[in-house]
């Protein structure tokens, strides 16, 4: 009786894990954040066949507001017009991509990948000018592809972990 407990026990955890990954080096990353004053949100599915295609818009508008006011209770202002992105010093875009598969015994149903993408100018020739990823972080997703509130906290986690990193990099004087 105890182990078959045990056993259920286990697979309900197995059944709604969400894990996210994050190196010592993408830790770092958070001094090229420093000195940022704001930074464009994007979040939207990379593939998404395991949701219902009508669904996917409802989803996405409640991941923006969620991610929308997380960062706005940290006090990170987000650009949200072409000529404010463009004037602010690297452009400085933040990006949700989500993926969303079937089961299938070879990918996990639900990755986040989230990062930072800045333009930045090469120190051996600052004519050439990249957009480089200069903070990242994935999330793994083992839950029914209908609970959309895991779904939400996944993000979430991510999302935090950014704003964490940022804020460590722009301490607010108090």
């Amino acid at each position: 009786m105890g182990n078959t407990v045990l056993a259920l026990l286990g697979c309900l955890l197995l059944t709604t894990t969400i894990v996210s990954a994050q190196t010592k080096a993408q830790l770092r990353d958070s001094e090229s954040l420093r000195g940022l004053k704001g930074l464009r949100l994007v979040i939207g599915f990379g593939r998404a066949e395991a949701m219902d295609e009508a669904q996917r818009p409802v989803v996405l508008k409640l991941l923006q507001s969620d991610a929308k006011a997380k960062f706005l209770k940290a006090g990170i202002p987000l650009l949200e017009f072409a000529q404010d992105i463009e004037n602010a010093p690297g452009s400085p875009q933040f990006f949700v991509t989500i993926t969303m598969d079937k089961p299938n015994g070879h990918v996990y149903p639900v990755v986040t990948y989230s990062r930072l993408v800045q333009k930045a100018r090469l120190s051996s020739d600052p004519s050439i000018e990249l957009i480089v990823s200069t903070w990242e972080t994935q999330g793994i997703g083992v839950y029914e592809l209908t609970n959309v509130e895991m779904l939400r906290r996944q993000v979430g986690f991510d999302i935090d972990l950014f704003i964490e990193s940022y804020l460590e990099a722009n301490p607010k004087i108090k």
